[in-house]
């Protein structure tokens, strides 16, 4: 009996001894837990006085839209000059047009434009969110007369409204965000947006940032002239075959950045494509205007193509941005024929409008013929000098590029590839 009391006291002795132990080694290890994250909560505490806080969803919108502005701010911080300057840097990753900057300068500053738009009364309160009335009926006369009938100069104020309704245009803060109205109207979260390849690079951000949607290009075996049926049916397999439901094409024509000018034939086929699929197709003509030739370098609109049918799932997007050199306004418009479309797009053009003097501002400028085809014939000769000289320069120092055939717009579409080789291969570091 007393063994067996001895061998219970030994073996409670032990079991507390171990207790004992374990608890301190707990202890110990919570301790250097909690240093730890103390040490990281200061640091953390320390960045977020520093820099602020954000939600998770705002954590995920800190990635620039642009892969490449941080690199365009630099440039511009460091332009360089050929006089004061020469040693600074030349931006190649945005496409503005300044040759005419100042042709659109001295028409917008123009006393009657100003006055016109802010002696109106409405201009300072509520309206339309799609856009005052004035203003989209001088968008749809723009489009009847340089999109849908170029030919037809002397086309009458009411003439282009009987073929473009003002009901179908809104205005919206640029082609990007009204990219990213279309995709969050009409696809769900994770869907398929189909693009011909190569494309804008900001289009990934424009379909993906609010609307959740999936970049997916479409390659085909010469670029320069565009898709096939054949090459879109291609593209949506792998996407589908990704789990990928494709909901959307996305069009932009004239191309950026290879400047191919797509036939109307190729356009029509696109589009024929995606209603087999009962698809929207989404047509993007911002640069339709900044053709370098008497003939616009084949382009047609995608509104003369169809005859203005556009039904209610293919829907046109231009901006000011590129044709007239004036990104910084931010204005561009959409031309859609599905009416709950376009109430969607005024909900959220609550988020995204216009302001109203300008859409008087821009409105007054696009319905003055006189000025706007003196206008546009100026920007195609400067356009086409630019272009000329940027090749023969390019000739010169044998740098490959793709020479305008169908392709006469503001882009020249360059490989640099052997240049960067040669500087990799030279340079000291």
């Amino acid at each position: 009996m007393a063994d067996r009391n001895g061998s219970s006291t030994a073996i409670a002795s032990f079991c507390i001894i171990t207790l004992v132990y374990i608890g301190q080694a707990k202890w110990k290890r919570h301790k250097r837990r909690h240093r730890r994250s103390h040490n990281n909560n200061s640091s953390s505490s320390s960045t977020d006085q520093q820099h602020g806080t954000v939600s998770t969803r705002g954590e995920s919108l800190l990635t620039p839209t642009l892969p490449y502005i941080m690199d365009y701010l630099k440039c511009l911080q460091d332009h360089c000059d050929p006089y004061t300057n020469p040693k600074g840097h030349i931006p190649l990753c945005m496409s503005e047009n300044k040759l005419i900057i100042e042709l659109v300068a001295l028409r917008l500053m123009q006393i009657e434009t100003a006055s016109r738009a802010f002696s109106d009364s409405t201009v300072y309160c509520y309206n339309n969110t799609l856009g005052l009335p004035g203003p989209r009926e001088a968008v749809a006369y723009f489009l009847a007369k340089h999109f849908m009938f170029p030919e037809q100069r002397d086309m009458s104020f009411r003439e282009a409204l009987n073929f473009i309704q003002p009901d179908h245009v809104a205005f919206g803060s640029g082609a990007a965000s009204l990219l990213s109205h279309l995709a969050l109207s009409l696809a769900e979260e994770g869907d398929a947006v189909l693009i011909p390849a190569p494309y804008y690079a900001a289009f990934d951000a424009d379909l993906n940032i609010i609307a959740g949607c999936i970049a997916v290009p479409v390659h085909s075996s010469n670029p320069s002239i565009g898709p096939t049926p054949d090459d879109l049916e291609n593209a949506a397999t792998l996407a589908e075959l990704k789990g990928l439901r494709v909901r959307l094409l996305l069009i932009t024509n004239p191309n950026n950045p290879l400047g191919t000018i797509y036939p109307p034939e190729l356009m029509k086929s696109a589009i024929d494509w995606a209603r087999s699929r009962n698809m929207h197709t989404i047509v993007d003509e911002i640069y339709a205007l900044s053709t370098h030739d008497d003939n616009d370098g084949g382009f047609e609109s995608v509104l003369r193509t169809l005859n203005n049918d556009l039904g209610t799932d293919v829907h046109h997007v231009w901006a000011l941005s590129k044709d007239f050199g004036a990104s910084g306004l931010r204005i561009g418009t959409l031309y859609s024929k599905n009416q709950r479309l376009l109430s969607s797009i005024a909900n959220l053009n609550i988020f995204s409008g216009v302001s109203h003097p300008m859409q008087m501002i821009v409105s007054e400028m696009l319905t003055d013929d006189h000025f706007i085809y003196g206008f546009l014939e100026n920007s195609r000769q400067r356009i086409r000098y630019s272009y000329e000289l940027c090749i023969a320069r390019l000739d010169e120092m044998v740098i490959p590029y793709i020479p305008a055939v169908r392709v006469s717009h503001s882009f020249v579409f360059i490989c640099f590839s052997l240049f960067t080789s040669f500087v990799a291969q030279t340079s000291p570091l």
